[in-house]
């Protein structure tokens, strides 16, 4: 018996993948596409649409629509126009795409708005890939608007740069909220002889006003004026400008408005700070002013006046920061030692503007010691004059000083003997710099060499000081503010009631004695001008000579 063989060959089908030629992401010729098998492989796409109109809701045709997508408009741009209904319509958008759309028409506004089509695109129905921005209405470009702009002191501000930014040039509508827009026209200018200020080519005011909305939102126009310098001498005379000026108000007013610029100042847009005032500086000893007792801010206006809070670096200037400008040449500036007897030159520099002011002391101010500094200057705005006293120390306050005694001296008194220190006179002794006392007197020892020599309690003595040994003591020359400024002091005094001694056989010595000062009691610590406190293991000496 025979047997047969059945041979079953492979059944080879050759067909073509789906076509997509309309690019609505389904395969052409398919009704109902229910598998992967008739669905082409392509990306959703959709539409974004429109229509273009001016203020008065008239279609405006063959305006230019330009759609932005990252940087696919490089090579393939979205773009086209309006027809005679003022619609259009862009297709092929990629689906979840966020889009920019330009909209522009000779002699009107720009608007751009922004939008997302829809990441449904592409599947049934076919209008839910669609992105419609609305109804877009443009202004027309074809008015302008006037300002007259005026000096705090009258004059035209002639010469003024100003900038106006018409809002809103543009407005969208019937959008169903998915899209928003911003459209403006931003316009610069100068000012003529007389003060006014021109800009052509806004929107005309009872556009903006009709267009805009209320409040905030109202139509109008935001407008900057930078500061002024009227006569180029480099000091400015007015303020700059930056406020919304409702367009209904220029409706009602003719269409201008007279705008007064404010004084040029430098407190932050009118602060606390008024008038002509010191608002800025390194030496904050400048800004002090005596307080009531129980006022909040006397702890604040206290630290001021601590000489390590005014300390300025060797070869630094000092800093003025001025709330008006100065007039030329009326910066008055005194330096004085700390005693008001003698003057120091100071190089005075303004800035361009007249607002800003550097003090260079001379290289020869010692550091560590307290000089007086007296200020006077006129306001270049009002004419007023304002003077101010502080002081400052030279040093740097990375590196303090260490504290030493420079000297030691005695006054003799009227019915003492020459050359003899006898009970009652005063001994003087100096720091080599300014030292901040606290209620505990300091301990002084004035010694010959004797195992137990006397101690007596010396007192800060700031000049001028009201001590007897200082009698009627008062600068010889230029004023000291010596009820603000009398807490640090290089000078202290206390009147001997020892032994009398003569000079003339014997070495006297004078010792400041820090020790008594536990560590347990930090309160009592002297502190340097650096706000070092002196260690309670410092004891300082020196010769006692003849004042």
């Amino acid at each position: 018996m025979k047997k047969h063989w059945a041979v079953v060959l492979p059944l080879l089908v050759v067909g073509c993948a789906p076509e997509d030629k309309d690019g609505d992401g389904i395969a052409d010729g398919v009704r109902e596409p229910d598998s992967v098998s008739v669905v082409a492989p392509a990306n959703p796409q959709g539409t974004v649409s429109g229509q273009v109109l001016n203020t008065r809701m008239m279609p405006l045709a063959d305006a230019d629509v330009k759609l932005t997508i990252g940087s696919a408009t490089a090579d393939k741009p979205f773009e086209t126009k309006t027809d005679a209904s003022g619609n259009f319509v862009l297709t092929h958008v990629p689906a979840g795409a966020q889009v920019l759309v330009t909209i522009s028409k000779a002699g009107h506004a720009t608007l751009r708005a922004s939008a997302v089509v829809p990441s449904s695109a592409g599947n049934i129905p076919i209008n839910n890939g669609n992105a419609n921005i609305g109804a877009i209405s443009l202004a027309e470009t074809n008015g302008s608007v006037s300002f007259s702009l005026l000096t705090p002191s009258g004059y035209p501000a002639r010469g003024a740069k100003a900038y106006v930014e018409a809002v809103p040039a543009g407005t969208i509508a019937f959008n169903g909220g998915t899209a928003s827009a911003v459209s403006s026209v931003v316009v610069a200018a100068e000012a003529d002889a007389l003060g006014i200020v021109t800009f052509p080519g806004v929107p005309a005011p009872a556009e903006l006003a009709r267009i805009g909305g209320v409040g905030e939102a109202a139509g109008g126009y935001r407008l900057w004026v930078d500061p002024v310098d009227t006569n180029g001498d480099g000091i400015l005379d007015a303020g700059g400008y930056a406020q919304k000026i409702d367009a209904s108000t220029l409706v009602v007013s003719g269409g201008s408005q007279l705008l007064r610029l404010p004084a040029p100042r430098n407190d932050a847009g009118g602060g606390s700070t008024t008038g002509f005032q010191l608002v800025a500086t390194n030496v904050p000893s400048l800004h002090y002013v005596k307080l009531l007792d129980g006022d909040p801010q006397k702890p604040q206006m206290e630290l001021q006046k601590k000489p390590m809070r005014n300390l300025v670096r060797p070869g630094e200037p000092i800093y003025l920061g001025f709330s008006q400008p100065v007039a030329r040449e009326s910066l008055l500036a005194l330096v004085t030692d700390e005693y008001g007897r003698e003057k120091y030159d100071v190089t005075v520099t303004s800035s361009a503007a007249g607002d800003v002011y550097t003090l260079l002391p001379p290289a020869s101010v010692r550091e560590g010691v307290e000089y007086n500094l007296i200020l006077r200057a006129t306001s270049a705005y009002d004419g007023s004059v304002r003077t101010w006293k502080g002081y400052f120390l030279s040093g740097d306050p990375k590196s303090p000083r260490p504290l030493q005694l420079s000297s030691a001296l005695y006054k003799d008194g009227a019915t003492g003997t020459t050359g003899t220190l006898d009970s009652g006179e005063c001994i003087i002794i100096s720091f080599n710099q300014a030292v901040t006392p606290t209620s505990v007197l300091l301990d002084t020892i004035v010694t010959t060499g004797e195992a137990s020599p006397p101690s007596f309690k010396a007192t800060a003595a700031a000049p001028p000081s009201t001590n007897p040994c200082f009698t009627a003591e008062s600068p010889t020359k230029y004023p000291i503010d010596s009820a603000n400024f009398n807490e640090a002091t290089t000078r202290f005094v206390f009147t001997y009631s020892g032994t009398a001694i003569n000079l003339t056989t014997n070495t006297v010595k004078v010792k400041a004695d820090f020790t008594k000062f536990q560590s347990s009691d930090l309160s009592a610590y002297y502190e340097t001008a650096w706000g070092t406190p002196v260690s309670s293991s410092t004891s300082l000496e020196a010769p006692l000579g003849k004042l």
